[in-house]
């Protein structure tokens, strides 16, 4: 029989590496999939098609905004800058998607 400890660090170990494997975004998917479920289904589930509309709206205007940085900045990507380089691209990227998620926020 193995020890407990043991066990628990394996299946963290099984996890990370399925959490690597999916991406950058599949914990923070998992995530808004569970909130979505708790809040639709427990909190107010006559509001379950708004939430779920609202929240389909706002990831397709974060993903939109992270394909509009790339486009707009094909060369300057923050992961291959260092220093205030880096620090400056990564504002721009987060103010990008920002703006995007804001305007889509405001659409009907």
């Amino acid at each position: 029989m193995s020890n407990p400890k043991d066990a628990l660090r394996a299946a963290y170990q099984r996890f990370a590496a399925i959490i690597d494997d999916g991406g950058r975004m599949l914990l923070w998917a998992l995530f808004s999939v569970l909130l979505l479920a708790l809040i639709g289904g427990f909190i107010n589930p006559a509001k379950f098609g708004s939430y779920l509309w609202v929240i389909s709206k706002l990831s397709l205007a974060a993903v939109l905004g992270y394909g509009f940085d790339r486009a707009a900045s094909w060369n300057s990507r923050p992961n291959q800058l260092d220093g205030l380089e880096r620090s400056m691209a990564q504002s721009r990227r987060a103010l990008v998607m920002a703006a995007v998620i804001v305007a889509a926020g405001l659409m009907p």
